[in-house]
């Protein structure tokens, strides 16, 4: 449960609301044993001899140890009616206010104990996404992110419920249940110790099916993670989905993930539905217990029988009010199973500013120089083999620089060092003689702009696209971006223009439109590195054409890194770099790799588009 309690602390982020909520839950209870006192002059009424209201007052304000407390006050039973029928419905009238009262009370509880839990669980995901957005691409790419998500929203759903049955119910209960235990103690010991007797194994077995309940718990909230990565795959591949009309396969595949998950719930369903008849069981053997000692007391002691009876009747609202502890023990450890979930979010690495040992951080100035890697070598997370290795490179500023090489030889992990998606496993990437692993991510990523294969558009407007991380630009320059991007005449066309709602990852636009929005977004950041992971490679020739002039007017003074596929891409590079599994296998231009590189030609007979055929 250290998980859980972990989470639960966070809610002392709100005291004020909590000692509100607490004081309400007091009072709650205070009305209830209120009532259960005028509850116990009702059968004093019935079952002693008819006493009225004023004899039965009177006899309990001149009890020894009432007077010491409060003095002789029995003058106050003057003031109650003489005859019995009158103080049986006053007594009556006095337990429905208290009712009314406690129920003010329970409401205030609840609606502020229910307030905190949100809040606090609105807390707990910020945190988590936090985490998520800062998490570095490497571990991101290699543990998968739809298992995060599901312990964003489905099990911070199920915190949720533990800090409601925390805040909610067990307060009042556990308040009640003790007054209960200790007015049934005070009448009579002997026969509340009989009750005592079942509790430690009743608190045993509640603790044994919580363990069960927490570890079917977890294995469903990892069924949930699987689900909404079957979801998310289904939902963003529809087209491909329907053309190769695999809806069947997707069914069935989303069915048996479906029945997974019912089994790991029905797990937790076979816990949960044992637990409260094994307890109640328990229960009544205690209760029958309990009763044959007080006929005992009875019968052959001489006992009183009222005073019985009141001690039956506060020890059965104090075992009533205490077996919810156990559906609270459930729900708590249903709870510590997505806690548990949750903690390993927040216990994940976040990218780092600066290396371990370091805390000064230096802001990167704008790049001026160079852009150089110095035997530069990365290995992802859990890989045999190094994605790259022993990357020797200088970039002069101001030059377009081509990257190369067959599908696997580390072309856009070669990318993502320049803006630190990744940091090298040996060796160091510097901008300007400056390493970047000294740096703030904040200094390196302000100055760089990346255009990759697959477009990423947000739902929103095209002019929330365009701008999206370049806050308090002007509509004129959100233009001037576009039209250098070749945009701007398709998006006048539309019937809002700029405030077009593009829908859900832009696919109320075709492909070549949604690169060309990516483009002006990078355009409008003004870089000072621009990074193009076949920025074009869903442009059709003659749109291609025309963005590749507006880049080359972009592109002046600026460094540029392109990984494509396309020959009139790298035909004009200032700098093409051949990669050959993961190592550099040649630099130069053109001309110079077609005469000396083997590599670059079968590059260009095999996979670079539009080659001319005279100069293979």
């Amino acid at each position: 449960m250290k998980a859980f309690w972990y989470f639960a602390r966070q809610m002392l982020h709100y005291r004020r609301l909590l000692v509100l909520a607490l004081i309400g839950a007091v009072f709650d209870a205070m009305c209830a044993f209120a009532g259960l006192g005028a509850f116990m002059t009702i059968i004093d009424q019935f079952l002693g001899k008819s006493l009225t209201l004023q004899q039965i007052v009177e006899k309990h304000l001149n009890h020894p140890t009432v007077q010491s407390v409060i003095g002789d006050r029995t003058q106050w039973a003057d003031a109650l009616p003489a005859d019995a029928f009158t103080g049986f419905c006053i007594t009556l009238t006095v337990v429905f206010i208290l009712a009314i009262l406690g129920s003010i009370g329970r409401f205030t509880h609840q609606y502020l104990a229910i307030t905190v839990s949100l809040r606090t669980v609105m807390r707990i995901r910020n945190q988590v996404f936090r985490k998520l957005v800062h998490m570095p691409i490497a571990i991101a790419g290699s543990e998968g992110m739809s298992d995060k998500v599901s312990r964003v929203m489905v099990d911070c759903n199920y915190l949720s419920g533990g800090f409601n049955a925390l805040t909610s119910r067990a307060v009042r209960d556990l308040l009640l249940g003790t007054a209960y235990l200790c007015l049934a103690l005070l009448m009579d010991w002997r026969i509340s110790l009989l009750f005592l007797i079942g509790l430690p194994i009743i608190f045993v077995l509640i603790r044994k099916f919580g363990k069960h309940i927490r570890r079917a718990g977890r294995r469903a909230l990892g069924q949930y993670g699987v689900m909404i990565q079957s979801l998310n795959e289904v939902s963003q591949s529809l087209r491909v989905v329907k053309v190769h009309e695999s809806e069947g396969y997707e069914r069935r595949r989303f069915n048996v993930i479906n029945k997974r998950l019912l089994a790991e719930q029905l797990r937790a369903r076979v816990v949960r539905a044992i637990s409260s008849p094994v307890l109640d069981t328990i229960a009544l053997a205690g209760l029958i217990g309990v009763a044959i000692a007080a006929a005992w007391l009875i019968f052959e002691q001489g006992l009183a029988g009222e005073q019985v009876v009141k001690v039956l009747v506060a020890l059965g609202l104090a075992g009533a009010q205490l077996k919810t502890l156990g559906r609270l023990s459930n729900d708590l450890h249903e709870s510590d199973a997505a806690a548990g979930r949750i903690r390993q979010v927040l216990d994940t690495t976040v990218e780092p500013s600066a290396r371990s040992g370091q805390s000064d951080q230096h802001r990167l100035p704008r790049h001026r120089s160079t852009v150089a890697f110095h035997n530069v070598t990365y290995t992802y997370p859990g890989a045999a083999q190094p994605a790259l290795q022993q990357i020797d490179l200088s970039v002069t500023h101001g030059t377009v620089c081509a990257i190369v090489g067959g599908n696997g030889s580390g072309k856009s992990t070669l990318l993502g060092l320049i803006p630190r998606l990744y940091d090298p496993t040996d060796g160091r990437v510097a901008v300007d003689g400056v390493d970047l692993a000294d740096c703030t991510l904040r200094s390196i990523r302000r100055q760089m702009a990346m255009v990759t294969q697959s477009t990423v558009l947000f739902d929103g407007t095209i002019a929330d696209n365009i701008s999206y991380g370049s806050r308090h630009v002007s509509r004129q320059q959100l233009t001037d971006a576009a039209k250098l991007a070749r945009a701007h005449e398709f998006i006048d066309g539309l019937p809002d223009s700029y405030d077009t709602d593009i829908g859900e990852w832009g696919e109320r636009l075709s492909g070549g439109q949604r690169q060309r929005l990516a483009i002006a977004r990078a355009i409008l950041r003004d870089p000072a590195i621009l990074l193009l992971d076949e920025a074009t490679s869903q442009i059709d020739a003659d749109s291609e054409s025309h963005i590749n002039e507006a880049l080359a007017q972009f592109t002046a003074n600026r460094t540029t890194f392109v990984v494509a596929h396309r020959l009139s891409t790298v035909i004009h590079a200032d700098m093409i770099v051949v990669l050959e599994a993961g190592r550099i296998g040649a630099t130069g231009k053109h001309n110079d790799l077609l005469a000396r590189s083997p590599v670059y030609q079968l590059l260009c007979r095999t996979q670079l588009q539009d080659a001319p055929r005279d100069s293979l």
